[in-house]
């Protein structure tokens, strides 16, 4: 996720953004990479915090559950 957003914000896809107001300048190529961009972002933002956190909840789940209850 972060690699993507890192990918699409070295090819300038911080200043495709222009689209969220209203204000694109350029073709669909730049409509395109400002989604793409837009997109990377929330999810970078968003989504990787959530992943993370409930990653770390199962993993202390399953450090304190009984020998017997874990699955393989």
């Amino acid at each position: 996720m972060d690699a993507l957003f890192l990918l699409l914000h070295l090819f300038g896809g911080r200043d495709a953004v222009g689209l969220l107001s209203g204000t694109l300048e350029g073709d669909n190529s730049r409509l395109v990479l400002g989604i793409a961009y837009t997109l990377s972002w929330f999810s970078a933002v968003l989504l990787a915090p959530v992943l993370l956190l409930a990653e770390l909840s199962l993993r202390r789940l399953s450090r304190s559950a009984p020998p017997g209850a874990r699955e393989s």
